[in-house]
């Protein structure tokens, strides 16, 4: 049974999220150059905006959820990105509606991510400049938790390298903390900074070689200074959790000093 209901849910998804061609122009402005990809609620696009002359990326929500369901996503991602200000965050540009279906458009960040620089190019960093690295992304994060938001999805795919420099895209599990009590919001950030550490990690391993099979832990296995590790262990819990940014930038910029 199983089986032929999700060949159903999936053959009324592509019907009624039919997504739109190259050369398709919407909205009288964005002009389709590719099709970029699907998620759980929404198709993504590369397209060229007639009007500044320029690519973006256009978001079409889909219509084979529930329509409260996709009007309170699509409410929530375009009021989130819509108060972010950010150099280093792609900007909203437009938002409106056609046939029922609600679309928005972004700033297209055109750079790397560091998944395709960590695992296809083999890009390498030291402690220090993986430190570096990690301090642009708590300056981002500080920027966005003081707007009382949590992005909720910090990973390597998520974050672009262009011009030596670090952005965040993809606020498609970010979450306001306004209306949280205050037990959601500590866990809410939490999140957050676990998934700093986690991002750390992955700088940290670039450099890692070892003929050990696996099994242990990163504290066995990568030589980083003391302080290194004192942060990671408060970013993932292991010690005393941070209770803010302003905390991890002060251990950050510690630690960059010892090296």
């Amino acid at each position: 049974m199983n089986g032929p209901f999700k060949f159903m849910k999936r053959g009324y998804r592509l019907l009624v999220d039919r997504h739109y061609k190259k050369n398709d122009l919407i909205h009288n402005r964005y002009k389709i150059e590719s099709f970029i990809g699907i998620g759980s609620y929404g198709m993504t696009y590369l397209c060229r905006d007639s009007k500044e002359d320029n690519l973006c990326v256009l978001k079409q929500m889909t219509k084979s959820k529930r329509r409260q369901e996709i009007s309170r996503v699509y409410q929530k991602e375009t009021d989130i990105l819509g108060k972010l200000h950010h150099p280093r965050i792609p900007s909203l540009l437009e938002k409106f509606t056609i046939d029922k279906h609600d679309f928005y458009t972004m700033e297209l960040i055109d750079g790397e991510n560091l998944e395709e620089i960590l695992f296809y190019e083999k890009g390498k960093f030291n402690e220090t400049k993986c430190l570096e690295m990690f301090k642009e992304l708590v300056e981002i994060t500080s920027y966005i938790h003081s707007k009382e938001v949590v992005h909720g999805d910090i990973r390597i795919p998520n974050v672009i390298m262009k011009d030596s420099a670090l952005y965040l895209i993809d606020f498609g599990l970010a979450e306001e903390l306004g209306n949280c009590s205050r037990n959601d919001k500590v866990a809410l950030l939490r999140e957050d900074y676990y998934d700093l550490g986690d991002f750390l990690l992955f700088l940290l391993y670039s450099t890692y070689h070892s003929s050990i099979k696996r099994g242990r832990s990163w504290m066995e296995e990568l030589e980083i200074h003391p302080k290194t590790s004192h942060l990671l262990k408060r970013l993932l819990g292991i010690e005393q959790p941070y209770s803010d940014t302003a905390e991890v930038m002060e251990d950050v910029v510690q630690v960059l000093n010892y090296l």
